[in-house]
């Protein structure tokens, strides 16, 4: 290398061809052992949802309102929004990161409030398919799983018909639903809106009378079965009839709901026992009390918050449910089984009670086992036990034996052991693409959990400022007949708990990331974020600055030259 010596001061030869106070020539990038990858995660609210929706997707089109928008996207997995939001459980809820800051976003609320304005305005499905299929699929049952496989599939072209064996569709939904948490008008509309997609429905079919099961394999293509759970399960005092007017004065809790939701007159006594823990028996005791008597829930388990590691000795009703049952003047008994009923004469006048010993056996078994030398007595002139439902397979033991190789799949509550109406409609939307891809000759691919979970420990709540959660009004007559308990969001409350979202794992352009990288490798896009490797260190600040968790840092070998959000 040359050197010149002018005033005594060697001069140094410049080794970079570059213009003074440039320094785009140094690819600072050689020098990283890590580098920033844009990676959408799937939110907790998602990972758990039963019907697997894309929670974060439609609340993201909420907050901008874009109702419509977010309808759609929402009713892509779930077309009974409305009905969900006032039915489902929301296990999304408790697993929103946001409760790590304030509170959970309310999800449900938010379906609600969408599935209202769509009922509201008139929204239609749109379908996913312009291409018409000549394959013809059977679905047995009218409940959600079966009216969410034939939602998916009627979207995609197929030719489809719903067979029931009731009057009306809906299933459990419309049969055992009380009309204080789900008013019949707002399923019905639902179930309006699916049908307009093409769909075929035959009421009062039940399968081996009105249409064989042989007819059932020869006329289609391929056979979907979600004929629920609505036979009670038996009880040891059933005298069989099961109706709430026996001599008895003992009877099921689907058979006391499905009276009182076909508006048959009921004979309630002043007092009234409730035997079991699940929601079906927490919706009879508040609908016994909406009539007028005083009434007790005998649980075997124990109550919510008691036991940190086996949940399985907790009552599995929903706590929600539980606190609005006691609000609501319902007596809570738990711990409890019943020994025996106490009658005068032919008169029933209580059930003796006793403290469980043991609620499951040493096969892990529901089976409690009660405490002699703990009894007490409960007044009761109508026992009422809600134990359990079980599916009705009359008429359909030979396609019960058939494989999905021969055409026929099962789905829904009487293969499900969650027994929530949002799992129904996650084993129809299932069943759909699982028969569309057989029929297609296709694997059966589902993409969505394929994400990687993202926790609260990954994200940076500090850049989240808190908010209230919004809530809807409480009705204040809540006993006075069975209107709606609790009302829908206003318009700006839905906007306002819509933006509550955090959007875990999935960007939302803040520019943290461009505004805190020290090399300005981050490069804004219109649709998102690139990283120019050249000039990235791959320090991990912007990383460490993302609000939400969607950017990881991968260890590499050699620099990569393009990585875009």
């Amino acid at each position: 290398m040359g050197e010149a010596v002018t005033g005594g001061v060697v001069n140094m030869a410049a080794k970079l061809e570059i213009e003074p106070g440039s320094s785009n020539a140094y690819h600072t990038g050689d020098w990283r052992t890590q580098q920033p990858v844009y990676q959408n995660k799937w939110p907790p609210c998602s990972q758990v949802c039963p019907a697997s929706e894309d929670i974060q997707a439609w609340l993201a089109l909420a907050s901008e309102q874009q109702w419509q928008a977010a309808w759609h996207k929402l009713a892509e997995r779930n077309p009974f929004p409305a009905t969900m939001g006032r039915i489902c459980y929301h296990a999304c809820e408790s697993a929103c990161n946001r409760k790590h800051l304030d509170s959970a976003v309310n999800i449900h609320a938010l379906e609600r409030y969408l599935g209202d304005r769509a009922i509201a305005l008139g929204w239609s499905h749109k379908s996913s398919c312009d291409e018409a299929r000549t394959q013809r699929i059977a679905i047995v049952g009218a409940g959600p799983a079966g009216l969410s496989c034939a939602f998916q599939l009627a979207r995609h072209g197929y030719l489809v018909t719903v067979f029931d064996a009731q009057a009306e569709p809906g299933g459990t939904l419309h049969s055992a639903i009380p009309d204080y948490r789900l008013p019949k008008s707002v399923l019905a509309k639902e179930i309006d809106a699916i049908l307009a997609l093409g769909i075929e429905l035959r009421l009062k079919h039940r399968i081996g009378k009105e249409i064989s099961e042989r007819d059932l394999l020869d006329q289609f293509d391929a056979v979907f079965l979600a004929i629920g759970t609505r036979q009670p399960r038996p009880h040891p005092y059933d005298d069989g009839t099961g109706k709430a007017g026996s001599s008895h004065r003992v009877t099921s809790g689907l058979e006391f709901l499905h009276r009182l939701n076909r508006d048959e007159p009921l004979i309630i006594p002043q007092q009234v026992a409730v035997v079991g823990g699940g929601n079906t028996a927490i919706d009879v005791a508040r609908c016994v009390r909406r009539l007028g008597a005083d009434v007790a829930v005998v649980c075997a388990q124990d109550p919510h918050g008691t036991h940190q590691q086996d949940l399985a000795t907790e009552m599995p009703a929903s706590l929600t449910e539980v606190i609005e049952a006691e609000t609501e003047g319902v007596q809570l008994i738990y711990r409890a089984g019943v020994r025996r009923l106490v009658r005068s004469g032919a008169h029933l006048s209580g059930i003796e009670i006793a403290h469980v010993d043991r609620v499951h056996d040493r096969q892990g078994h529901f089976n409690p086992i009660l405490f002699a030398g703990t009894e007490a007595f409960v007044a009761a002139e109508l026992v009422i036990f809600a134990i359990g439902q079980e599916a009705d397979w009359q008429g359909l033991e030979g396609l019960q034996q058939t494989t999905e190789a021969e055409g026929v799949w099962v789905g829904g509550d009487a293969v499900s052991k969650s027994k929530l109406a949002a799992s129904a409609v996650g084993s129809g939307y299932q069943a759909a693409m699982s028969i569309m891809a057989s029929l297609q000759g296709k694997s059966l691919v589902f993409d969505a959990h394929q994400k990687t979970k993202i926790t609260f420990r990954k994200m940076q709540l500090h850049y989240y400022r808190k908010q209230l959660r919004r809530e809807g009004e409480m009705n204040a007559q809540r006993l006075d007949g069975f209107k709606e308990v609790v009302n829908g969001l206003a318009e700006h409350d839905a906007v306002d708990e819509a933006g509550r979202c955090l959007s875990c794992g999935v960007c939302f352009e803040c520019d943290n990331c461009w505004h805190f990288c020290p090399d300005a490798a981050i490069i804004k896009k219109e649709d998102g974020y690139a990283v120019d490797y050249d000039y990235c260190k791959g320090c991990g600040i912007c990383a460490q600055e993302c609000p939400c968790g969607h950017i990881d840092m991968e260890n590499i070998e050699t620099p990569a030259k393009a990585s875009t959000s």
